[in-house]
C-alpha cells in the first residue's frame, strides 16, 4: 500500500481511534498524581504520553506533556532542556487563549528563570501568574502563585511585602487545599526569619515539614529539611543544625534532587562550621562544588538564553507553516476525485485483517483457558490463606480494643460525680491514641483527655503507657498540682522512649483539671463527690490542648488576660484556658507546666478535648471543621443536657464527615457544675 493510500485508510477510519485522546489524558492524570511524592516515576509517565500522542497523531495535550516534563527537568537542574519545553508550551497556550495553562507555564518560567540568575525578569514573570489568577478569579491558583511570589519577597529580605502577601494568603485559608497549608506555614517561617525571630521561624518549618510527609511532597520535605538546619543554626543550635542538615542532604541524595542536594550542602557546611568541625566543612564543601558545577554549567545556561532568542524565530516559522497547511489543503481538494477507488481497497483490507486477526485470538484463547483456570485456582488457595490471616490481625485487634477499654474508666466514676456530664468517644481504627482518665478522693476529682503520638496500634501502645503514668503520679507519688502532675508524667514518659542509639520522639497532648470538692450549704446529705455547690475551684494544666468553660453573662463575667482568653457569643461566655506550647515527651526546651486557678459557678459547663473533632475534613469543600466552629457548636448547645449534647455534637461531626474518611481519634468530655 502506498504512503498516500495509507493516510487515506487512517483518515476513513478516524472514528476507530476516538478513544485515543483519553488514554493519553488518563497517563497525564497518573503523572500528576504521583509527583509529589515521586518526580522520577511521574516524568516516566510524561515520556509515555508523550510517546503515544505521537504514535497517534494527538497535539491537543502538547502543552501539557511539555510542562510535565518540564517540571522534573527543573528538578535535576536540565534548565536548557526545561526552558525548550516551557517555550512549547507558551506557544500553545497563547495560540488557544488559555490562561489557567499559560499562567502555570510562567510559574515555572519564573523558577528557572531565578535558578539561572536572572531575578529581576523572574520577578515579572511571577507577577504576571498573580495577575492572570486574579482576572480569571481562579482562587486555587490564586493561592499557589501568591506563595510563590512570596518567595521573591524572602529572597530579596523584603519583610513588609512579604507579610502583606501572607496576609492575603490568610484570608484565602478557606479554600486552601492540604497541600496548599506547606507554602503557607513555610513561607511564614520564612518572614520570621527575615525579622529575627527564630523561635517561631523554626515551629513553622516543623509545621511545613510534618505536611510535606503526610501528604508525600519529596521535594518540598527536602527543601524543608534544608531550610530547618539553617534555621536552628540562626538560632544558635549549631548541633541541631547539623542533625538535620544530614538529614536533608541524604534524603535528597536518595531522590535524586540535584538541586535540593545542593541547597542542603550549603546548609551542612555552615552548621559544620558554626561547631568548629572545619574538615568535615572542607570534605562537605568538594562535594558542593561538584554539584554546583553541574547545575550552574555555564554552556548549558547559555544553551537556555539561546533558547528564549530561538522563541521569536519559532513564531515566524509558525506563521509559514500555516501557510504551507493551507496550501495542503488546496492540492487535496484536487485529489478527491482519485481517492474513491483507494476508499474501497482499504475497506476490503481492513475487512481481511480483522478476519485474520479473529482467527488468531480464537486459536490463542483455547490455549490460554486451561492457563486461565489453573491460576485461578491457585489464587483462590493464597485468597483463602489471605483471609485466614486477615480474620487472625482482626481477632487480635478486637482483643486489644477489650484490653484497651478495660484501662478506660467505667461510666459510674463520672456518674458519681458528675449527675450531668457526656463522654463523646470516636476512636479512628479499633485502637485509639486518644483517652480519658478520672481519679477521685474525699478533698477532689482529677480529670484528663489525653492525645497520644499516632493513632491505631501505635497510637494506642503509646496511650498505654501515658495511662500508667498518670496512675503513677497521682496515685503512687500523690502529686495532686496538675502542673507538678504533667511535670512528673514526661519525666517518665521520656525515660521509657529513651534509646541508648536513639530518642523516640513519641508523647502527648493532654489538657488536665483538678476540681476541689466543696459541699452545699443547702445539701449537707449529698454524696461528698457531689459537685452541686454554688461554686467551686478549677485548676488547670494542658500541653497544647486547652479547656473551655462556658457561662452564662448573668452569673459572672470575666475578663481576658494572657492565660485566658474571653469571647462573648449571645447570651454567654467562652473562656479558653490556654495551654502551654509543649508536649508530654522529648521537647528541645523543656519547661515546667504552668497550673491555673478559675473559679466556678453553678451552671458553668466544662469541656476537654483532644483536637480530632476541629481537624476533621468535610463539608462542602472537604475543609477543616476547625475550633472557631466547635466553639459555635457547644454554646449553642447550652440549652440542653449534657446527654442530648453529646447526640447534638455527634450528629454535627457525622454530617461534616459525609462521605470522608475519619482522620483522626476523637475524644471529647463535657460537664457540668
Amino acid at each position: 500500500m502506498t504512503p498516500r493510500l495509507i493516510l487515506i485508510f487512517l483518515i476513513a477510519f478516524s472514528p476507530f481511534f476516538a478513544g485515543a485522546q483519553q488514554d493519553v489524558e488518563d497517563i497525564l492524570d497518573k503523572a500528576n498524581d504521583v509527583y509529589n511524592e515521586n518526580p522520577a516515576e511521574s516524568f516516566s509517565f510524561c515520556e509515555a504520553a508523550g510517546r503515544l500522542a505521537i504514535e497517534q497523531g494527538n497535539t491537543e495535550f502538547d502543552a501539557e506533556i511539555a510542562t510535565c516534563k518540564a517540571r522534573y527537568y527543573l528538578l535535576i537542574a536540565k534548565y536548557d532542556a526545561a526552558s525548550a519545553e516551557l517555550n512549547k508550551a507558551i506557544l500553545f497556550y497563547e495560540n488557544v487563549d488559555d490562561k489557567d495553562g499559560l499562567a502555570y507555564a510562567y510559574s515555572l518560567k519564573s523558577i528557572l528563570l531565578d535558578r539561572v540568575g536572572d531575578t529581576d525578569a523572574s520577578h515579572l514573570m511571577q507577577l504576571k501568574v498573580v495577575n492572570l489568577d486574579r482576572e480569571a478569579n481562579n482562587v486555587d491558583a490564586l493561592i499557589g502563585s501568591l506563595n510563590n511570589l512570596s518567595l521573591d519577597y524572602y529572597q530579596s529580605g523584603d519583610a513588609d511585602s512579604l507579610k502583606l502577601i501572607m496576609e492575603e494568603l490568610a484570608s484565602l485559608e478557606d479554600d486552601f487545599y492540604p497541600t496548599d497549608y506547606l507554602y503557607y506555614y513555610q513561607n511564614w517561617a520564612h518572614y520570621y526569619e527575615i525579622i529575627n525571630d527564630f523561635h517561631r521561624s523554626i515551629q513553622h518549618y516543623l509545621l511545613a515539614l510534618e505536611v510535606a510527609e503526610n501528604e508525600k511532597m519529596t521535594d518540598s520535605k527536602a527543601t524543608n529539611l534544608a531550610n530547618l538546619s539553617r534555621a536552628y543554626r540562626l538560632n544558635n543550635d549549631f548541633k541541631k543544625a547539623d542533625e538535620i542538615g544530614k538529614q536533608a542532604y541524604e534524603f535528597s541524595q536518595e531522590n535524586n534532587l540535584i538541586y535540593e542536594t545542593s541547597e542542603a550542602l550549603v546548609e551542612w557546611i555552615a552548621a559544620k562550621e558554626a561547631l568548629g568541625d572545619f574538615r568535615s566543612a572542607f570534605d562537605l564543601q568538594k562535594k558542593w562544588t561538584r554539584i554546583d558545577k553541574k547545575i550552574n554549567d555555564l554552556e548549558r545556561i547559555q544553551k537556555v538564553k539561546a533558547i528564549e532568542g530561538q522563541l521569536e524565530i519559532a513564531e515566524k516559522e509558525k506563521k509559514i507553516a500555516e501557510g504551507e497547511i493551507a496550501l495542503q489543503l488546496s492540492n487535496l481538494e484536487g485529489e478527491k476525485a482519485r481517492t474513491r477507488n483507494a476508499w474501497l481497497f482499504a475497506i476490503v483490507l481492513l475487512v481481511v485483517v480483522l478476519l485474520v486477526y479473529t482467527a488468531f485470538i480464537y486459536v490463542r484463547t483455547r490455549k490460554l483457558n486451561t492457563t486461565i483456570q489453573s491460576q485461578k485456582e491457585e489464587v483462590e488457595l493464597k485468597s483463602m490463606h489471605l483471609q485466614e490471616a486477615l480474620t487472625s490481625i482482626q481477632d487480635s485487634l478486637q482483643y486489644s480494643k477489650l484490653i484497651q477499654g478495660a484501662m478506660l474508666p467505667d461510666a459510674e466514676e463520672f456518674m458519681a460525680v458528675f449527675e450531668d456530664h457526656f463522654i463523646l468517644y470516636k476512636p479512628k481504627d479499633i485502637v485509639s491514641g486518644d483517652f480519658y482518665w478520672i481519679n477521685r478522693s474525699d478533698e477532689r476529682t482529677i480529670i484528663a483527655v489525653g492525645d497520644c503520638t499516632g493513632h491505631g496500634v501505635p497510637g494506642a501502645m503509646v496511650s498505654m503507657v501515658c495511662h500508667e503514668a498518670l496512675n503513677k503520679v497521682v496515685t503512687e507519688q500523690r502529686i495532686s498540682d496538675p502542673g507538678k502532675i504533667l511535670d512528673a508524667v514526661r519525666d517518665i514518659v521520656r525515660i521509657t522512649f529513651e534509646n541508648k542509639t536513639q530518642n523516640l520522639n513519641d508523647g502527648m497532648d493532654i489538657a488536665l483539671i483538678s476540681l476541689e470538692l466543696r459541699a452545699s450549704a443547702e445539701s449537707e446529705n449529698e454524696t461528698p463527690h457531689s459537685l452541686s455547690a454554688s461554686h467551686s475551684v478549677l485548676k488547670y494544666a494542658g500541653a497544647y490542648n486547652p479547656v473551655w468553660i462556658i457561662r452564662k453573662k448573668s452569673t459572672h463575667l470575666i475578663e481576658s488576660n494572657e492565660k485566658r482568653s474571653v469571647v462573648d457569643v449571645n447570651d454567654h461566655q467562652l473562656i479558653e484556658l490556654k495551654a502551654d506550647k509543649q508536649p508530654i515527651g522529648y521537647y528541645h526546651d523543656p519547661a515546667p507546666f504552668n497550673t491555673q486557678q478559675f473559679e466556678l459557678f453553678s451552671g458553668d459547663s466544662i469541656y476537654l478535648f483532644s483536637d480530632g473533632f476541629a481537624d476533621q475534613f468535610g463539608g462542602d469543600k472537604g475543609k477543616k471543621l476547625k475550633a472557631t466552629n466547635f466553639k459555635e457548636l457547644l454554646v449553642n448547645c447550652q440549652n440542653m443536657i449534657m446527654t442530648d449534647q453529646q447526640y447534638f455534637i455527634n450528629k454535627r461531626f457525622e454530617d461534616w464527615k459525609g462521605q470522608l474518611e475519619q482522620v483522626d481519634d476523637v475524644c471529647v468530655i463535657g460537664v457540668r457544675i
